[in-house]
């Protein structure tokens, strides 16, 4: 097994974190259908998540430029990721959110899965920044470029929490069509 492939299957607190991440969006997605909005709601929202997906796209750039690649994973006694996993985990997630922004646009229910752990992922980063910075003791990759991350995904949450609703696509239906 290569070093990459150790770093990602490896335990530690990183990918627990992100997985409950994961599991908390998904149970979100399902639990919280999309409510019926007029599309310049809808158009709104898409409009603040890609203002977030440019936001990470910055943190990105300043996490590949600082090496945070390399000094994160030996927090946790891994190897430093290579820049070329990096670079791919990053776009790949960029692209997921991209499109799942035109799936919001279109109220596809799976669409919303990527867009809450988005969301979530984000907040995360508005404190684990700053802590892992005082646990270095100075400046940590990601540092400057966290708290914007981190509020778009405070935002794109709360927002979320506003376009779906916690009854089933039934109820909403049925409550919709009462006098």
């Amino acid at each position: 097994m290569n070093e990459n492939t150790q770093n990602i299957m490896l335990p530690s607190a990183t990918p627990y974190v992100l997985l409950a991440i994961l599991v908390i969006a998904l149970g979100l997605a399902i639990s919280r259908p999309s409510r019926p909005v007029k599309a310049d709601v809808r158009l709104k929202f898409v409009g603040i998540f890609l203002i977030g997906i440019a936001c990470q796209c910055a943190h990105f750039i300043e996490e590949f430029v600082t090496g945070f690649y390399s000094y994160f994973p030996p927090i946790f006694g891994l190897i430093p990721l290579s820049p070329e996993l990096f670079v791919g985990f990053n776009v790949f997630w960029i692209g997921i959110w991209a499109l799942s922004a035109y799936g919001v646009m279109h109220d596809s229910g799976i669409a919303y899965f990527p867009v809450w752990f988005f969301g979530l992922g984000m907040c995360l980063n508005l404190v684990a920044h700053p802590l892992l910075a005082v646990w270095a003791g100075g400046y940590f990759p990601g540092l400057i470029t966290s708290p914007a991350v981190g509020i778009m995904g405070v935002v794109v949450t709360r927002r979320l929490f506003q376009l779906t609703d916690s009854r089933s696509n039934n109820e909403i239906h049925s409550a919709d069509d009462s006098p």
